[in-house]
């Protein structure tokens, strides 16, 4: 080994992030391939082991390093600015690929005024990420050329405005089959509160107002197309099985309306998707409070 070899794995080994035992590997398995030093090696010999050093170079650089490193991962992001208050910034990628198994999780850090909400947002983004990180290096051990395994996570910052701001983060996993689902994260910038769908109103009757809502709605679409598909029929789960939490993900469309977003199966089979339902905020305006009568702001 000669002395950039054991540059590039003392850089690796300064680092906090433990890095898995298959990745490890291929480093070691790069390392070892490359051709060793003769001084007998003719000139047109050279070039090829200068060009496979610098693949390892550009590898652990710009591959490795940006995915187990936050301060690498800084150094090398281009911070976009989104809004006037509260900016998203990329933190961190981890990325993963192989013949069986790829892995691209995008990490996002939200800053601005609101300190104590955008800490809640970026802490509760990170025990997300670290726990599909972790599963996945889990399954990839577990699974190795027996199966394919895969998972996506990326955010988008759906509203931005100076009162108000809303972070989508959308996982999507495949194992055999797949799945996906989404966590929405919204800021009050008036107050700097975290807003869940229960901070909404205090009517009583609000989410059975959205409930009904989403069953007609529901209905209607299977009674005009013969594709949809809802398990409002079901004999063991029934109309009952549309329940909203206080937690449930939704966010404002640009005409104010509610929004209310489900998972992949969590109200129809896999092939519809991730259905969505727009409530006219006509229907429950009378019901919000008066901070959100008017979405959005």
């Amino acid at each position: 080994m000669n002395d950039f070899d054991k540059y590039i794995k003392s850089m690796a080994s300064e680092e906090n992030t433990d890095i898995p035992d298959s990745v490890k590997n291929k480093i070691e398995e790069t390392l070892a391939a490359l051709p060793e030093k003769n001084i007998h090696i003719k000139k047109t010999k050279i070039l090829p082991r200068i060009a496979a050093t610098a693949a390892c170079f550009i590898f652990v650089i710009f591959f490795l390093l940006p995915n187990v490193s936050v301060a690498y991962a800084e150094a090398f992001e281009e911070i976009p600015i989104i809004g006037r208050l509260i900016k998203v910034i990329t933190v961190r990628n981890y990325f993963y690929s192989d013949d069986y198994h790829e892995m691209d999780i995008d990490v996002p850090k939200v800053s601005g005024e609101d300190g104590d909400a955008a800490d809640y947002i970026n802490n509760d983004v990170n025990k997300l990420t670290d726990t599909l990180v972790k599963q996945f290096y889990k399954d990839l051990d577990s699974i190795g050329d027996s199966g394919h395994s895969s998972i996506y996570v990326d955010y988008e910052t759906v509203t931005n405005t100076e009162s108000w701001f809303t972070l989508k983060m959308r996982v999507h996993e495949a194992a055999g089959s797949s799945n996906t689902y989404y966590k929405y994260y919204h800021i009050d910038k008036k107050s700097g509160k975290i807003i869940k769908l229960s901070d909404l109103s205090e009517d009583e009757g609000f989410f059975e107002t959205l409930e009904k809502e989403i069953r007609q709605q529901m209905r209607s679409q299977m009674d005009n197309d013969s594709n949809k598909i809802y398990w409002l029929d079901d004999s063991v789960i029934g109309k009952d099985y549309v329940a909203l939490t206080p937690e449930h993900n939704f966010f404002w469309n640009e005409n104010g309306d509610l929004v209310i977003v489900f998972d992949k199966y969590e109200v129809a089979p896999g092939a519809m998707g991730t259905p969505e339902f727009t409530v006219d905020k006509a229907l429950i305006s009378d019901m919000l409070k008066s901070e959100y009568k008017n979405m959005p702001f």
